[in-house]
């Protein structure tokens, strides 16, 4: 297991918190790598204190942070982490007060100056860090001021927030340097990503030995989404950049010589946003990585066509995983999804075809025009397609279009109560119920439909039930805690109804 080397006394130690405790950790902190990456590249020695992977207890910690008084210490993680980085801060700040303290990353973005008043932190960073690291560490250890670095906020000396200028998004992309991989155990990230089902069909199809082929290794080709779901938080806003073909070519040769994988999996926000990018990227993997396979972990229903699932599949794409959400209209529509369920039932049906189809689909219930018919419709719609679903629960996050909503009706009161209450949560336990149902009702009629659905993929001789009525393909596919979810079902606790 990794640790920082701190006997080379960096001047910027980039901490992660521990997220998800009860799952292994599957993704690296691409975050703080970059931002490594880019401090090296700029002369600043710096670390990463990867708390994800060690799983310090607190004791362990704290003992860390009484031994070692980096310069510059700065947090990145989600909302989910708030309050961690809240608490480490706070200890940080009382054993050492000259150690400046960052924060960036979706926790910080989209409410800056609320975390400045509720943590000790003294700059937070807004949107993509790599062209604000630099400068602002140069300012913070030479003493200069704040207000001339762009895309911060910072606490001024009466105690107060304030914003500096706004820093424009990276276009280019290929101007950033690979991540700093060497600074995290990426051999523990990708032995506990696993192997999907649908790769495990590709393999027997192919006459591959599934051995040959590595667990999943999770890389990006963009940042951006230009969608607006309600939802869904946009870590890089409405605007798109992506790498060259050429760019992403040579990353992942990069990581198939260093790291001996040849299974990516792309988790941009939106994979597809762009045909002619995804042909011409096809086209270059079929002739340079014929011995490579990938996965979609994001991808738009109305943007897929023929022609791309062709591409996708001769590029020995196995798996295409599309947001759905609703099989209603309303919902969708209410959602500010974009499309209708006829589009989402035909490009699922076209994956289906290419044997590409997601392994499992993600639906989302409890919004203000969920009802009986919503969950009927729903539920009659996962029965026609046979795919694996769970479903989750409204968990309006700090920048998406829900939360401002619901701030605006008086629904979301005190930001450092709200923030703190997610915890280490994601929205298979916790959630705001904006439904007309009472957390129970709701709970209870949602978990009724997944047993019904569970037992009715595990009755079908089909490929998805084939590799669901076998516990050791939802095993390697690292999906088998979704598979005693479905058949068992779990306890949910809501964070109060917005009424």
């Amino acid at each position: 297991m990794r640790v920082p080397d701190m006997a080379k006394n960096p001047d910027v130690l980039l901490v992660y918190p521990p997220v998800m405790l009860e799952f292994q950790p599957t993704d690296p902190p691409f975050g703080c790598m970059y931002l490594a990456a880019v401090l090296r590249s700029a002369g600043i020695s710096v670390e990463i204190l990867d708390l994800n992977a060690l799983r310090w207890d607190e004791a362990s910690v704290h003992a860390f942070f009484r031994m070692h008084k980096p310069p510059i210490v700065a947090f990145s993680g989600m909302t989910t982490v708030y309050y961690y980085i809240k608490r480490l801060a706070k200890f940080i700040r009382d054993q050492a007060p000259e150690v400046k303290l960052i924060g960036g990353g979706s926790f910080a973005t989209p409410c800056p100056e609320e975390v400045l008043k509720y943590t000790v932190l003294d700059v937070v960073g807004i949107g993509e860090g790599e062209d604000t690291i630099v400068p602002l560490v140069r300012a913070l250890l030479t003493g200069t001021p704040l207000s001339n670095v762009a895309g911060i906020a910072y606490r001024t000396e009466d105690g107060t927030a304030k914003r500096t200028g706004t820093r424009h998004r990276i276009t280019e992309l290929d101007s950033l340097p690979f991540p700093a991989y060497d600074l995290v155990d990426m051999d523990l990230y990708t032995k506990n990503t696993g192997k999907r089902p649908a790769l495990v069909r590709l393999a027997k199809k192919m006459g591959i030995p599934i051995e040959t082929i590595s667990n999943y290794f999770i890389m990006f080709t963009e940042r951006g989404c230009p969608f607006t779901c309600t939802f869904c938080y946009r870590n890089y806003g409405r605007q798109t950049s992506r790498h060259s073909v050429d760019y992403v070519m040579e990353h992942i040769k990069f990581v198939k010589n260093k790291f001996g994988v040849n299974n990516i999996a792309f988790y941009d926000e939106t994979f597809n946003t762009n045909k002619k990018w995804v042909l011409e990227f096809c086209e270059k993997a079929q002739e340079d990585l014929p011995d490579c396979f990938f996965w979609v972990g994001g991808a738009r229903a109305d943007r897929l066509d023929e022609t791309t699932a062709q591409a996708f599949q001769a590029a020995q794409f196995y798996e295409i995983s599309i947001g759905v959400e609703s099989f209603d209209d309303r919902v969708l529509k209410e959602m500010q999804k974009g499309f209708d369920v006829q589009t989402l039932v035909d490009a699922i049906e076209l994956l289906k075809r290419y044997d590409m189809a997601p392994s499992v689909l993600a639906m989302l219930y409890g919004f203000p025009g969920d009802d009986e018919e919503s969950l009927a419709v729903t539920e009659a719609g996962l029965r026609r397609l046979g795919i694996p679903a769970y479903f989750q629960f409204p968990l309006p996050f700090p920048g998406t279009g829900l939360f401002d909503q619901l701030v605006r009706e008086g629904k979301i009161g005190d930001m450092d109560v709200f923030m703190d209450s997610l915890g280490d949560h994601m929205t298979q336990k916790l959630f705001m119920n904006l439904s007309k149902f009472s957390d129970h009702e709701l709970i209870g009629m949602v978990r009724e439909v997944e047993r019904r659905h569970a037992d009715h993929v595990l009755s079908l001789s089909t490929d998805f039930a084939s590799g669901w009525r076998w516990g050791h393909l939802a095993e390697r596919a690292g999906l088998s805690r979704l598979f005693s979810r479905l058949k068992g079902g779990f306890g949910q606790s809501g964070i109060g109804r917005a009424s």
